[in-house]
């Protein structure tokens, strides 16, 4: 039987291919869809003058009314904050982005704006078949074979959907909190357990060093669990993720690690049961049945759904968010997807712009590549170069005045290989090798013109080589 899309927001199995096909093949239909769902914003009327508007082929919305390009707005439509005009009405900013409005300026609102498909090129019906997929546990791999996707751009989708349902988990309220009563008045019991989620191959080779992950579930029909990410399991950190994530006077059950010891003197009324794998995995001496193997499933579970290559950084703590949202969500996926997405609001690329620059940028003369130069220093002069500069200058520019006197003994060939062999300098950059190495052309020049200056005034004449006349 196929289920309309009305029918799918009462929640149940996860909706099949047929039952969305629509929304794939049209992107038309997924943008009406998304809107009726309340996704994305579509404006009706005009929140200036409240005349009808039109949705343009880019999917914008813009009032052509000549009268209203210079009605003065009370509410801004980058982010919908409080516009204060100038006196004369003119001009007006907004005090929460600083958007200037000015006479002539015409209303204009992308649909897409603050929501999920916001600065998104690819088409929507397409991205909305990805989040179908992802919500299926299709490999992005495989995912980006059906839509025709870059693998690189199919896992960046994936991640950007792990990240929306991380909102919509309420980390710090009582959504992810567990045990407490039941309806009956009966505590509920948790499990506690922790676990590394690396390993080493056949347990050969180095130790690894990886974080560990504590997680809790409680025992009922939900099986409601948290896990979170952390560097060490001493006392003070179970500590405080039981206070964070147990309610209080429900029951724990854990193993004999020595930091789940403080958890009756925390003054939350639990009670510990402990069970020792040691000697039995079900703890029967205590008339209870003590055990942890809720906990100890869960956590085969989660790993199987993990990528190995997942299993560290941040990406961890995300897979294990998306774990909890599915579990949480257990037979009402699409509904709370749509829901998420329709609650999660997206910031604005332009009111994250920064308006003062504590350092201002200052031009040069030229800009360059400082790492692709040698001895690059634009604002040195003599006087401001140490005696090792000085010292490193002449000594390289002497090496290289010895290096051409023996290219000048070898032939020309040889030459050429040793100059190609050579690196190159980089000649626009100004540099104290280069003034050293005028300023030792110049005395060069200036020596050889006194010698010169010398000869012409003894006005000897004499005889030369070849017997003719001539100045010596």
């Amino acid at each position: 039987m196929v289920r309309s899309l009305d029918e799918l927001e009462l929640g149940g199995n996860l909706p099949t291919y047929k039952e969305l096909k629509p929304l794939f093949d049209s992107e038309e239909a997924t943008i009406e869809f998304l809107s009726k769902r309340g996704i994305i914003d579509s404006y009706e009327r005009c929140p200036r003058c409240s005349h009808d508007v039109k949705l343009s082929s880019k999917f914008t919305v813009r009032c052509r009314r000549p009268a209203c390009a210079f009605t003065c707005p009370k509410q801004c439509q980058r982010c919908k904050g409080t516009m204060v005009p100038n006196v004369s009405q003119e001009i007006a900013n907004c005090t929460t982005c600083q958007w200037q409005w000015r006479d002539g300026l015409e209303f204009e609102w992308s649909i897409f704006r603050e929501s999920f498909l916001q600065e998104c090129k690819l088409p929507k019906n397409e991205v909305l078949h990805c989040a179908c997929l992802w919500l299926m546990k299709v490999p992005s791999s495989i995912t980006a074979d059906m839509l025709g996707w870059k693998a690189d751009t199919t896992s960046q989708w994936y991640r950007f959907f792990r990240q929306i349902i991380v909102q919509m988990l309420d980390l710090d309220g009582e959504g992810c909190q567990l045990g407490g009563y039941n309806a009956q008045g009966e505590p509920i019991i948790v499990e506690i357990d922790e676990s590394k989620f690396a390993r080493r191959k056949y347990n050969r080779g180095r130790r690894v060093n990886r974080d560990w992950v504590v997680g809790l579930v409680e025992r009922t029909r939900e099986r409601k669990c948290a896990m979170v990410v952390v560097k060490d399991r001493t006392a003070a950190t179970c500590v405080n993720i039981i206070q964070k994530y147990v309610k209080r006077g429900s029951i724990i059950h854990s193993d004999m690690w020595k930091a789940y010891n403080p958890i009756e003197k925390m003054g939350m009324d639990y009670k510990h049961r402990k069970v020792c794998h040691k000697k039995e995995f079900v703890n029967t001496t205590d008339g209870f049945r003590t055990n942890t193997q809720m906990i100890e499933g869960t956590w085969g579970a989660q790993k199987k759904s993990i990528p190995i290559h997942k299993r560290s950084g941040e990406d961890l703590q995300e897979c294990l968010f998306e774990f909890m949202w599915r579990r949480a969500n257990a037979g009402d996926l699409w509904k709370a997807l749509m829901d998420g997405l329709a609650t999660v609001r997206f910031a604005i690329a332009e009111t994250l712009r920064v308006d003062k620059v504590e350092e201002p940028w200052e031009p040069t003369d030229m800009l360059i590549r400082v790492e692709d130069c040698e001895d690059y220093d634009s604002a040195a002069t003599e006087a401001t170069e140490t005696d090792n500069e000085l010292e490193a200058t002449v000594n390289a520019t002497t090496v290289g005045t010895t290096q051409r006197r023996n290219n000048d003994d070898n032939d020309n060939n040889t030459i050429r290989r040793r100059q190609a062999t050579q690196v190159p300098l980089v000649e626009a950059v100004p540099s104290a090798v280069f003034r050293e190495r005028e300023r030792q052309n110049e005395l060069a020049l200036e020596a050889h013109q006194e010698i010169v200056n010398g000869y012409l005034e003894n006005d000897d004449e004499g005889t030369t080589d070849d017997n003719a006349r001539g100045f010596l």
